[in-house]
């Protein structure tokens, strides 16, 4: 079953076997702290420039903006930005064809990021097309900062991950390790939480989560 990135899949994925997602909505007391983690764990300054890979409705592109940090977003769901703040809307860009430069050139961006940020999308992407993502982002930014729920045999460690129909990846750490080296990002630091992301699936499987820091090459 194809799946698209629509509205069933933000608000009714849960009811309709498809996602995780029921009634996907800005909810500024999970999304404020968890940025608030992902700046201290990643040392973000204020002059940081920091784009989000797989921004979805925007929620930590605007919460970033809020604290006064530059950041922007790509996605590949015209839905999901569709449901963007109007305070960021030209922050964000669509993403056609995995072409990462083309986004940032409709935003007239011309600079090399720190950071570049991406939690819970890489494994919704074939490898192949991965490699080629990881390469092009090497060229735009200093760090990568990746999320990826962690799997054996095809299997993810925590089970619900599977109601996902869009998700393709299921791998152990070591297998992310070798891909990310492998395609221009050396491994800075790898840890299976930090504290204020992801901590309700922490408590599910301790090792249920990869969090990779990765340094481009």
């Amino acid at each position: 079953m194809k799946v698209k990135y629509n509205k069933d899949y933000f608000e009714n994925g849960v009811a309709k076997g498809i996602s995780g997602y029921e009634n996907y909505r800005w909810i500024p007391e999970l999304t404020y702290p968890m940025a608030y983690s992902i700046c201290k764990s990643l040392k973000i300054k204020e002059d940081s420039k920091v784009l989000e890979y797989g921004c979805a409705h925007g929620f930590l592109v605007k919460a970033l903006n809020d604290f006064k940090i530059d950041t922007y977003g790509v996605d590949v769901s015209s839905y999901a930005l569709s449901k963007v703040d109007t305070e960021i809307k030209k922050k964000t860009s669509l993403i056609r064809n995995n072409n990462i430069r083309n986004s940032l050139n409709k935003m007239n961006i011309k600079f090399k990021f720190d950071h570049i940020i991406s939690k819970d999308v890489f494994e919704h992407i074939e490898p192949k097309d991965l490699r080629k993502i990881l390469r092009e982002m090497s060229k735009i930014t200093k760090e990568l900062f990746a999320v990826v729920p962690l799997g054996d045999d095809g299997k993810y460690r925590i089970e619900s991950y599977a109601g996902d129909k869009t998700h393709i990846i299921a791998e152990d750490e070591n297998w992310w390790k070798k891909l990310f080296n492998e395609n221009k990002f050396r491994v800075k630091s790898f840890s299976y939480n930090i504290d204020g992301i992801k901590d309700k699936w922490y408590n599910v499987n301790n090792k249920g989560n990869g969090f990779f820091k990765l340094v481009s090459k």
